[in-house]
């Protein structure tokens, strides 16, 4: 019996299918470790409270980044009264991939029991952690993968236009587009396509696109130009339902995945939407697919 109440350290790893340096900085970001780290994973998001750079708390349960030193971060995890120090460790495997090591001690009584729920938690963390880096959307809010190119060739134009008047100059560009599309055979494909940036404080530049499969009769001057892009070239897929005035938060996360991807652009991005209305303002709901070509 005595044996079962002495404590010794216990360790658990797993293999995750990154480099080190990308795996460390999940492990020493408190906003990353809110994401993945139980019960805060869990937990209502509103109830998330995040305190400088080392501090993270959700109702009477809270983690505090200790330590980080070279590949190894050391939490104190604090849940139902009690405390405990979590250590983990990141060790290369190979180039492309890392173990992560789990120590703490423990009695052998709760470790058999689990009557620790520090330990029970750190242990599931561990595996929700593999998990959080195999699913692009528990990571960055958005499920993302790398297609192969289809719609290669757009009728093109960009304009700028006053905050104010962009949902009318939206419409009637696109109106335009399919118009001049037809007149000259063009053969529209029934790709829609768009990017907008902010041009000053209260203007918008636009640039819109309408998906071609024929130039033949195409005389590109004036306000349309022709855009291609090359065949089975790669992009960055992921799906948008929200706003419209919000999509530009899938592009801020597609930053991100390709930073931490290590991709390189190779023109800009562009949003496709999937419903045939084009008549819509910010609050409006779309659905669409947003692609950033990469290579």
């Amino acid at each position: 019996m005595y044996a079962l109440l002495f404590s010794n350290v216990y360790r658990k790893e797993i293999t995750i299918q990154f480099p080190v340096s990308r795996v460390q900085k999940e492990i020493f970001s408190i906003k990353s470790i809110a994401k993945w780290y139980m019960p805060f994973a869990s937990a209502d998001t509103t109830t998330i409270k995040i305190t400088g750079n080392n501090q993270l708390s959700s109702n009477t349960d809270s983690l505090t980044i200790t330590s980080l030193t070279g590949l190894s971060a050391r939490y104190l995890v604090s849940e139902n009264g009690q405390s405990k120090e979590i250590a983990l460790d990141i060790v290369a495997d190979t180039a492309s991939h890392s173990k992560v090591i789990l120590s703490f001690t423990s009695t052998l009584w709760n470790k058999l029991t689990g009557s620790n729920t520090i330990i029970a938690n750190a242990e599931k963390s561990l595996l929700h952690l593999k998990d959080y880096f195999e699913d692009t959307k528990k990571m960055y809010g958005y499920e993302m993968k790398v297609i192969e190119l289809t719609d290669t060739t757009f009728l093109f134009t960009s304009k700028v236009v006053v905050n104010s008047a962009k949902k009318a100059a939206l419409k009637s560009t696109y109106e335009s587009l399919l118009q001049y599309a037809q007149e000259k055979n063009m053969n529209f494909t029934g790709t829609k396509i768009f990017y907008t940036s902010a041009f000053g404080d209260d203007s918008t530049h636009l640039f819109l696109g309408v998906g071609i499969s024929n130039t033949t009769n195409a005389l590109f001057t004036g306000d349309y130009t022709l855009k291609k892009m090359p065949y089975k070239g790669h992009l960055l897929s992921a799906f948008y339902q929200g706003s419209f005035g919000n999509v530009n938060k899938v592009l801020e996360a597609m930053e991100r995945f390709k930073a931490d991807n290590e991709m390189t652009t190779m023109a800009i991005p562009f949003v496709k939407l999937l419903t045939e209305n084009v008549d819509f303002d910010d609050n409006q709901v779309i659905q669409a697919r947003v692609y950033y070509p990469v290579f």
